[in-house]
């Protein structure tokens, strides 16, 4: 059974207050530290390199694949109603628009994460299909959440690396192929029904289209709710069956997605902060965090070192 969206926040909540008295119990504890990129030539692939000691993602969704390795620690998530753990040497693998949370499981865990776009790996899949079509029968979805294969694990350590350090294209094309393709060909499926959104009742994709258009507004319930034609209480049962996220939160992952796209260019922190809808620039930092791991500075820092 999955998890009901405003138990997997109240979860959350709980497990970052724990942590915080936890923290003023034993001491001050190191910093988490980050570095992200991304990899304009693989579809603007965004790469992370993390260890976090105080860290709880919001429970939230990618419209990307989320692909890596765990190197030190050990990370627990919860994900499709079930709580995993991945220890050291273990590869974790997350599907888009899968609501998903990630903490620290004792005391810190550090990590190598690929973001890689459906279109990335759906080509990756076409390309190991006898007749090149995998495509016409589904999109390739990722059958564990915890994959145990140290083989596999070290070659997506060395191709992270060798990102990180820019190395030759060739080097670098050739490890990213051999990885990406082992892990699509040994760990996938094809899902006939693709992915979630765009699969909503009429209904529902009305309100989604709402949300996607007015996600800077403060938007109401009520006003969702008449887009649907539906009770309020009616709407967030039938949003959180078919979109899998209340639309609350699919409203915060629209406001972060605008976020990213205007954090490449010019405007002050301030100023994306009210474009895309956050009330000042605290709420903004707390949200994009929330869902990234990186604070709006982080992103944007990043974004100076893409590779051409």
């Amino acid at each position: 059974m999955g998890i009901d969206q405003q138990t997997a926040y109240a979860q959350s909540s709980d497990r970052a207050g724990r942590r915080r008295k936890a923290d003023s119990r034993a001491g001050e504890r190191p910093g988490d530290s980050v570095r992200f990129w991304r990899e304009r030539r693989y579809d603007d692939l965004e790469c992370l390199k993390a260890r976090y000691y105080r860290h709880s993602y919001t429970p939230h969704t990618h419209d990307t694949f989320a692909v890596g390795v765990i190197l030190a620690g050990a990370e627990a998530f919860r994900y499709r109603g079930a709580r995993h753990i991945a220890p050291a040497g273990s590869l974790v693998a997350v599907n888009p628009d899968e609501l998903h949370d990630g903490e620290p499981h004792s005391d810190s865990y550090a990590y190598r994460m690929f973001y890689p776009s459906v279109g990335l790996i759906q080509r990756l899949a076409d390309e190991l299909s006898e007749d090149g079509r995998a495509g016409a029968n589904g999109l390739p979805a990722f059958r564990q959440a915890v994959i145990h294969d140290p083989k596999l694990a070290a070659r997506f350590i060395n191709l992270h690396s060798l990102l990180e350090h820019r190395s030759p294209k060739l080097a670098v094309d050739e490890a990213f192929t051999g990885a990406m393709t082992e892990m699509v060909r040994r760990y996938s499926v094809i899902d006939p029904q693709g992915r979630r959104l765009g699969r909503e009742s009429h209904a529902v994709r009305r309100v989604r289209a709402l949300i996607d258009s007015e996600f800077m507004q403060d938007l109401t319930l009520a006003a969702l709710a008449a887009e649907a034609g539906f009770s309020r209480f009616h709407l967030l049962r039938a949003f959180r069956r078919e979109v899998g996220i209340t639309p609350h939160a699919y409203m915060t992952g629209r406001r972060v997605a605008a976020a990213k796209a205007l954090l490449a260019g010019p405007e002050p922190l301030s100023a994306v902060a009210v474009t895309c809808g956050f009330y000042d620039q605290s709420h903004f930092t707390r949200s994009f965090k929330g869902w990234t791991g990186l604070t709006p500075g982080q992103y944007r820092s990043g974004l100076t070192q893409e590779a051409a």
